[in-house]
């Protein structure tokens, strides 16, 4: 099944801080559903993984880096297990590490690493469109 484009235009507004537009793509989305979003979220995830670490596993600056994502979490991110989160990232760079996470969760805490990695990085337009292209290909792409 092929990525909606609402699904794209939901992570873009995410990232880009467009609040109202996220919003409404948000109340779109509850009412059509959500299908592919997972799938998405989980591409879009491991590119800005990868992006963020250099493709390097660095189990010092994984840290840090959910230690900061969990502060920076209304109410200081106690709802994100840090040992889960850390190893949900460390994931994306070493395929030996496994986690066990609620789906929910899972989500959560990809969102969350996800926003955090593209917003730190400061990416133009052009830039998040390339890494969004590349995530629905991965996402829209045979198992």
């Amino acid at each position: 099944m092929a990525t909606r484009p609402e699904i794209v235009d939901y992570i873009r507004t995410l990232i880009k801080g467009e609040h109202e537009a996220n919003d409404r793509i948000e109340s779109k989305l509850d009412a059509t559903g959500w299908e592919g979003y997972a799938t998405f979220l989980n591409a879009v995830f491991f590119y800005a993984i990868d992006r963020r670490f250099a493709g390097i596993r660095n189990d010092n600056a994984i840290i840090k880096f959910v230690a900061e994502m969990r502060t920076d979490i209304e109410g200081g991110g106690s709802e994100i297990d840090a040992a889960t989160a850390e190893q949900v990232v460390t994931s994306v760079l070493d395929s030996t590490v496994e986690f066990t996470a609620t789906p929910e969760m899972l989500a959560k805490i990809q969102t969350l690493a996800t926003y955090k990695a593209l917003t730190e990085e400061n990416m133009s337009d052009a830039e998040l469109d390339d890494l969004l292209a590349q995530a629905v290909q991965l996402a829209d792409s045979p198992v």
